[in-house]
């Protein structure tokens, strides 16, 4: 990227001004290395105060961290025609990357450019193999956007790729090879994005003895709900299946009594005209439409321990969002009830992985977790969940985490006696 951005300097000397992004400042120690190594050869000068590169025809270039959106916020009003978001999968979602998007012009004619480099794994793969990936699995096909009609193109790059470095240094893919997990390591060398490497959940999760097709729920077991609420970005309902204990002949499969299976679901993400998903995008539903759809698709059956996000039973002056769920319901000829879920994230996180442990073994002995091959969201977002950098118990609360709150919320059960009560009444 520092020699992309040499090229377009050479091209369109003082007009040319770009900025180089990494999420942190520590991370762009590496690329400060590198660009002095360059730089100087070709009579670029630095400015330690300012972190900037001025080249002798007058283009220039700065070298900056990019947090969050709050950080984007810095640069509103900049122009800039070239930027590189270095290693884009460390950033969970797109919003500060598309925030910058912004800057790109130029009032002289000069072409602006986007470039981002990236692994698979990190807080961002799912976003970012929806967005490049998804669509042109292969690589080098030109992507337009449905919105902009801007070009985009996923560039796949492998070891093969740079025989420099397997000439000069033979023992680095035996060093890669200790590096991590073998999901994730197959990940980085092979460019495999379809590769759960790295997550939250990435040593308990196997979609070999996770995921099932679904089968008829025995009439002994108990049905859940459980809701995370979101407007801009997606709400999560969650349907379950409580396993009573009682073997199924029929499927031969025992699931020990308490295990939850995720038999349905309801994601209220927004896609584009070609069908893509927009990754932690919500459909903007307004609360009572939130709980006509909730009650709809709970028709026929009878619902226990259902729990909910804790903030929408708050009121502020008026009625809480929990009331106008219950609204849109009634308005359908429905009913929801919902009471608070234990929000303990730590100790739901635990809860989980314990469950989805327990789900690996072939007899397994100990309540476990698994999912119907039809909640397709849950099985996108959630296996790729990564680790909080400040707090590795926690997910990081910046990534698409919505259907997996609401699976913690499930697993952590509450709600059965005040929801007795109502449907008494």
């Amino acid at each position: 990227m520092l020699g992309d951005f040499a090229y377009h300097a050479h091209l369109y000397g003082r007009y040319a001004r770009g900025v180089f992004f990494r999420r942190t400042y520590k991370q762009l120690e590496e690329v400060l290395f590198r660009s002095f190594q360059l730089y100087p050869k070709l009579g670029a000068t630095w400015h330690k105060g300012e972190q900037l590169w001025t080249f002798r025809n007058g283009a220039t270039l700065k070298l900056r961290h990019l947090w969050d959106e709050n950080d984007a916020e810095n640069y509103q009003g900049h122009s800039y025609t070239w930027v590189c978001i270095e290693e884009v999968t460390n950033w969970p979602s797109p919003a500060p990357i598309d925030r910058i998007r912004a800057t790109l012009r130029s009032a002289h004619g000069v072409p602006v450019r986007l470039r981002m480099t990236g692994n698979p794994g990190g807080a961002g793969h799912n976003w970012v193999k929806q967005r490049f990936v998804t669509p042109a699995p292969g690589g080098f096909t030109p992507i337009i956007d449905p919105v902009s009609h801007e070009v985009r193109v996923f560039i796949p790059a492998r070891l093969e790729d740079n025989p420099a470095l397997t000439l000069k240094d033979p023992n680095y893919e035996r060093r890669l090879l200790q590096s991590g997990s073998s999901a994730l390591i197959k990940a980085w060398r092979f460019g495999i994005w379809d590769i759960v490497a790295g997550g939250f959940f990435d040593d308990v999760w196997s979609p070999t003895h996770h995921v099932l097709t679904p089968f008829e729920i025995p009439s002994g077991w108990r049905m859940r709900r459980s809701f995370d609420w979101g407007s801009a970005k997606p709400s999560s309902l969650g349907l379950w299946a409580e396993s009573d204990g009682v073997p199924i002949e029929a499927l031969n499969k025992h699931f020990p009594r308490g295990s939850m299976i995720r038999i349905g679901e309801w994601y209220t993400v927004d896609k584009d005209v070609q069908g893509y998903t927009k990754a932690n995008v919500g459909l903007h539903l307004n609360n009572k439409q939130l709980g006509a759809g909730i009650a709809n698709r709970s028709q026929n059956r009878i619902w226990r321990g259902c729990v909910a996000d804790p903030s929408i039973f708050i009121k502020a002056g008026g009625p809480s969002i929990y009331d106008q769920l219950r609204e849109g319901a009634r308005e359908v000829g429905g009913q929801i009830v919902f009471s608070k879920a234990d929000n303990n994230r730590v100790a739901g996180w635990q809860k989980m992985r314990s469950m989805l442990q327990a789900a690996i073994s072939d007899k397994p002995e100990s309540p476990g977790l698994w999912i119907f091959e039809n909640c397709t969201d849950w099985i996108r977002t959630v296996p790729v969940l990564q680790r909080d950098q400040k707090n590795p118990d926690d997910v990081d609360t910046d990534s698409e985490d919505h259907a997996a709150d609401e699976s913690r919320y499930a697993l952590m059960g509450g709600g059965d006696k005040q929801q007795s009560q109502e449907f008494l009444l």
